[in-house]
């Protein structure tokens, strides 16, 4: 019998906060500059990747349901991306 040492939903709520620690800072510090709001929706895509994976169940679904919470969450992240420097290049 062997003994779990880490704790699958707690190691993932801790990313989810590390993540959110990070995005917060980039946004608040701007290093990045244009690059910032790139980083922050990246972030996000890959958190709500895992809350789906994790604390949805995803990672037990068919195959086929899967491929769409995948690539909705590209698609909301890329469409979000897109509009955010089509919107920056229109105002310069």
């Amino acid at each position: 019998m062997t003994d779990k040492i880490v704790n699958i939903p707690s190691a993932v709520w801790v990313i989810l906060l590390v993540l959110t620690l990070i995005s917060v800072a980039i946004a608040e510090g701007a290093p990045l500059g244009t690059y910032s709001a790139l980083a922050v929706v990246l972030i996000a895509a890959i958190k709500s990747r895992l809350v789906i994976l994790h604390y949805m169940e995803a990672k037990h679904a068919p195959a086929h349901w899967r491929f769409l919470y995948e690539t909705w969450n590209f698609a909301a992240a890329a469409t979000i991306i897109i509009g955010h420097y089509m919107a920056l290049a229109k105002s310069v």
